[in-house]
């Protein structure tokens, strides 16, 4: 996924055995029966970090979203809503710089140390300090101060509305600062080179969530375990168990036979085939994930991309019922233009639809009636259970339904992603994974002259920036959502990109599992879940 900083993943071992469900690490783990035990099979080969200050990697945040509460959430279904965690309130100033947060009474760690507005603090300051891949999250803050033990005020370098949302973030949860220091911790501003919390971190956790990690081995299995001081209601599951699991219909067959309760590596043709029983439900959601081509506007690199007339025409070739239902077999929607589905401002109806015609009539304007040569590189390995070659294939023969001669190169996922971050790509097929709930992080990293996206393919566009920093500091909800449909108007007259798919997700669940609903960022709340 083309994050800001996504860490490849390693090649760990499957281990199937049944065995170890119930067992099999030694003292650290206690049986439960099997009633109170809740096993996920899942591939966890992303899985490198339970550091909160560290970790982004997908099961590293479905794992710290139970252990590590943080101030504010935002929860299915309705994920334009901030709800309260640790935070009971928050006033904001009128210039929507300062936020002063209450914290809930009487919550304790699982140390039995009480959480105070110094722990937040710490959290904070260690996280932005670590400078390692989610510090960016708090990029806003200017400046924090403890109140009182109840209370924390933090200053933002300028008005920002997506503030909360980011504060949601599994990687903002809130640590036990008196426990991680003696393990080594520091929210120093020379934490990037003295903090030693990490490793313990990895096998032990410090946080306040509903749950607390007891074992963790790599390619095998994680396991938590119910926290008896958490203050919150009981979690039905005294343990949870992610067994590591590559293959999507092994998982399916486990929690078929009972091995296992959830199978998370569905994708759309296995779920097509698949008839829901007594041993088997489906679940279905969406993610905020998204399959898109990038179109570079340098001239240098492509005289006829850099004609918008040009993009244009290539977005109105692009077959989108085609894919939706061949390629995805009917596992994804298309969003608009670079904001999924979901979010604030986003409107379905606004996506674009297939217009040879007009496509051709563009190019004509352009200069390009008889069509022209262009380069696509796109990364080999699978986008979302989709081949990427077969994708490939089917934007090669759109375009050729209006005379662009597309030649298709296919590169390691490294080269190919690595070169579109480098700003040396034509045409590029690639995804995008959210970090946090809010249109901005999407706006400013697509739309904003200079963005972390914008910036590789040279698209500038005054206005889209103007909007964008509007958004960013507008408090009022119809607002901003007015200025993201603007946003999207102008994308898909500048045509950028072209965003192809949203992609569905599924999972395949014990019937006797109830309460799981999908999440787009930690896949699904575990401390909801029951039998």
């Amino acid at each position: 996924m083309i994050r800001r900083s996504r860490r490849f993943r390693g090649v760990l071992i499957v281990m199937a055995s049944v065995a170890l469900l119930l067992g099999g690490l030694g003292q650290t783990v206690r049986a439960q029966s099997r009633q109170e035990t809740l096993v996920i099979a899942r591939n966890i080969d992303d899985y490198t970090t339970n550091d909160p200050g560290r970790q982004y990697e997908f099961t590293g945040q479905m794992l710290n979203q139970s252990v590590y509460d943080t101030l504010v959430t935002v929860d299915a279904p309705d994920f334009t809503r901030i709800q309260p965690k640790l935070a009971t309130k928050w006033d904001v100033s009128k210039d929507g710089t300062v936020y002063t947060f209450t914290l809930r009474p009487g919550v304790k760690f699982t140390s039995g140390n009480p959480l105070t507005a110094s722990d937040v603090k710490f959290s904070f300051r260690r996280l932005k300090n670590l400078k390692d891949n989610p510090a960016f999250f708090l990029d806003a803050v200017k400046e924090m101060d403890v109140v009182d033990d109840r209370t924390l005020k933090v200053t933002l370098v300028g008005p920002d509305a997506s503030f909360l949302a980011a504060l949601a973030a599994p990687q903002c949860g809130v640590l036990d600062a008196k426990t991680v220091t003696a393990q080594g911790g520091t929210d120093a501003d020379d934490a990037k080179e003295k903090d030693k919390a990490t490793q313990w971190l990895n096998e032990n956790s410090a946080g306040s969530g509903p749950y607390r990690l007891v074992a963790a081995r790599k390619g095998e299995e994680i396991v938590l375990d119910r926290n008896p001081v958490y203050w919150g209601a009981k979690p039905h599951f005294a343990r949870i168990i992610f067994r590591h699991v590559k293959d999507g219909t092994t998982q399916r067959e486990m929690v078929e036979r009972g091995d296992a309760d959830i199978a998370q590596g569905l994708d759309a043709d296995m779920v097509a085939a698949l008839k829901p029983g007594p041993r088997l439900a489906l679940v279905e959601g969406l993610t905020m994930n998204f399959i898109y081509l990038a179109l570079t506007n340098k001239a240098d690199l492509s005289k006829p991309l850099s004609d918008k007339r040009v993009r244009e025409a290539i977005a109105y070739a692009i077959d989108y019922d085609g894919i939706v239902k061949g390629l995805a077999r009917g596992g994804a929607v298309q969003p608009p233009a670079n904001i999924p589905i979901g979010l604030l401002g986003v409107d379905p109806k606004m996506a674009r639809k297939r217009d040879v015609a007009r496509a051709k009539k563009l190019l004509a304007d352009a200069g390009y009636a008889n069509g022209f040569p262009l380069k696509m590189s796109y990364p080999t390995r699978p986008m979302h259970g989709i081949a990427t070659e077969a994708m490939a294939a089917k934007i090669q023969a759109d375009l050729k339904a209006i005379g662009v001669d597309l030649t298709l190169e296919p590169k390691e996922f490294s080269v190919a992603v690595g070169e579109y971050r480098e700003g040396k790509t034509h045409l590029v097929l690639v995804e995008w994974g959210p970090d946090f709930l809010d249109p901005d992080g999407w706006a400013d990293a697509f739309f904003r002259q200079g963005g972390p996206v914008a910036k590789r393919i040279a698209y500038e566009s005054a206005r889209a920036t103007e909007l964008v920093a509007a958004a960013k500091k507008e408090t009022d909800g119809k607002k901003r959502a007015e200025l993201y449909r603007e946003i999207q108007k102008i994308a898909l007259e500048d045509a950028p990109y072209v965003t192809l798919i949203q992609p569905k997700t599924y999972a395949g669940l014990n019937p006797a599992i109830k309460g799981y609903a999908i999440h787009p960022i930690w896949f699904v709340t575990l401390a909801r879940l029951s039998r």
